[in-house]
């Protein structure tokens, strides 16, 4: 056995795991919706991963990786989504996430990386593991199988394959454009040369060869990234870092005192201004020709990107303000603190604006996701507030995992389930409701909606609306694609 094939021969099984993955793929996946194939064929993936970490002892349970090990928390529950909810749009935004948190995930229980994780430095590892190695690596199952035909059939003939091959490839080119020639000079020519295809093959069979190229591709591109977690990988050589010939750059401390001490000031009357008008809801003391929805509504936006600008402030401040003069820092540390706290107040303010415009107009996806934003927003706020008066720990690597979980409680509140209740409760008590926009909303939303067939004055408008829905969910669908809320909107549906 050549030495090539040595260094090779422990990761024929590597590929043969990959090649397994990519034919699961395509019996999962092709031609069928996304459902419970989807958390099947990510534990698939972890199965080969682990077994392969395993074998070459690259799975360790330390402290230091107790946040990769807690990914795979996250990202079941993500992939679980396809087969517990029908929400296109989260759908859609899974999909990419759960497979950038398998890379990260693997990536960090295997150490490829040479940043922190929180770091913008591990966002340059991650490509250049994809985008570099991974893709330098799809060559090898090529290399193996060369060396493996070498290593058994006699070198002459070999030889003579090799040859006869590259004569091939050679004359492809040349035969192409000499059929074309041909074919625009004789049209019988032409005319029998367009058959030959059909001769060949016919559709099934040019959609079987499609389908193993895709299972190709994909073992291929499985392989690679899962050799550059385990193979060896080239040395390389670290750069020299020269030293900066620059202090960094900070902030003056007064400069900054009256910068946030006049901002603050601004903010403290519009707080008062919250206060008086929209919380104590005085609406005689409204502009005129202004109805309270009105007052409500104008300014939420502007509200929203006050409060982004703010913690662009907060951060930049925090990480420029200068710390030479302790006394000078900590006037700056309360400035910063009464900062947070009026924008707390302006996030409310814009909270309590859309809760009454929803009241007025009704639920949307768009209205919810905002206030899911705010929501998000502020808990970054009291996080940064913390930051504030204890600098002792990494503010991104709290966000990335306070982002995280919020995402998959977002996932997992039934967000079009919510909407059809507020509608309906909206309808209950001033008599107006959207069935137009109601039927749009996922399966999530049908046992909801189904209270309104009681209600003789929408019901038939609801069940007209419903006829899509219910004449897709009857068609057969493969066990691949099931999903639990389509089922049971289904069974919503037939009754």
């Amino acid at each position: 056995m050549t030495d090539g094939m040595q260094s090779h021969a422990g990761y024929r099984w590597l590929f043969l795991g990959a090649l397994i993955i990519g034919c699961l793929g395509d019996f999962l996946f092709y031609g069928k919706e996304f459902g419970i194939s989807f958390p099947l064929f990510l534990i698939a993936m972890y199965v080969l991963f682990f077994w392969q970490a395993h074998l070459r002892n690259h799975l360790r349970i330390t402290a230091r990786q107790a946040f990769a090990w807690l990914l795979t928390v996250p990202n079941l529950m993500l992939a679980c989504t396809f087969f517990l909810y029908a929400n296109e749009l989260f759908h859609l935004i899974n999909f990419v996430l759960v497979l950038f948190l398998f890379v990260v995930q693997t990536m960090l229980l295997t150490e490829r990386h040479q940043s922190k994780w929180y770091t913008f430095g591990f966002v340059g590892d991650l490509l250049e593991t994809v985008l570099v190695y991974t893709l330098k690596y799809t060559r090898l199952p090529f290399v193996m199988a060369k060396e493996w035909v070498k290593s058994r059939v006699d070198r002459e003939k070999y030889s003579i394959v090799i040859k006869v091959l590259a004569g091939v490839g050679i004359s492809l080119p040349i035969l192409l454009v000499v059929l074309g020639l041909l074919s625009h000079a004789d049209q019988v020519f032409s005319h029998f040369l367009t058959k030959i295809p059909s001769m060949l093959f016919d559709w099934d069979s040019a959609e079987a060869l499609f389908r193993l190229f895709l299972i190709g591709l994909f073992s291929l591109l499985f392989f690679g990234y899962l050799y550059t977690l385990f193979g060896p990988r080239e040395a390389t050589v670290a750069l020299p870092v020269k030293e900066a010939e620059e202090k960094k750059i900070v902030w003056d401390g007064i400069i900054l005192v009256t910068l946030l001490t006049i901002i603050n000031v601004v903010y403290a009357a519009f707080v008062f201004i919250q206060i008086s008008y929209l919380f104590s809801g005085q609406e005689t003391m409204l502009p005129a020709g202004m109805t309270y929805a009105e007052y409500a509504k104008n300014g939420f936006q502007e509200l929203v990107t006050v409060t982004v600008i703010n913690f662009i402030i907060l951060l930049s401040t925090m990480h420029l303000a200068s710390r030479a003069k302790p006394l000078l820092y900590r006037l700056v540390q309360i400035l910063l603190s009464f900062l947070t706290i009026c924008t707390s107040f302006m996030l409310f303010s814009a909270y309590f604006r859309l809760s009454l415009y929803e009241e007025a107009y009704g639920y949307t996806h768009s209205r919810l996701l905002a206030h899911a934003f705010m929501i998000f927003l502020f808990v970054l706020f009291v996080i940064a507030l913390l930051k504030i008066w204890r600098n002792c720990f990494s503010l991104i690597q709290y966000y990335v995992v306070v982002a995280l979980i919020f995402y998959v409680v977002l996932n997992y509140v039934n967000m079009d389930a919510m909407i059809a209740k507020n509608n309906l409760n909206r309808y209950y008590a001033t008599g107006s409701i959207d069935i137009e926009y109601l039927s749009r909303l996922s399966y999530d939303a049908v046992p909801v909606m189904m209270e309104l067939t009681k209600d003789q004055s929408v019901a038939e408008t609801l069940q007209y609306r419903l006829k899509y829905k219910r004449e897709e969910v009857q068609e057969e669908k493969s066990w691949q694609s099931f999903n639990l809320s389509k089922y049971r909107a289904k069974q919503y549906l037939q009754d």
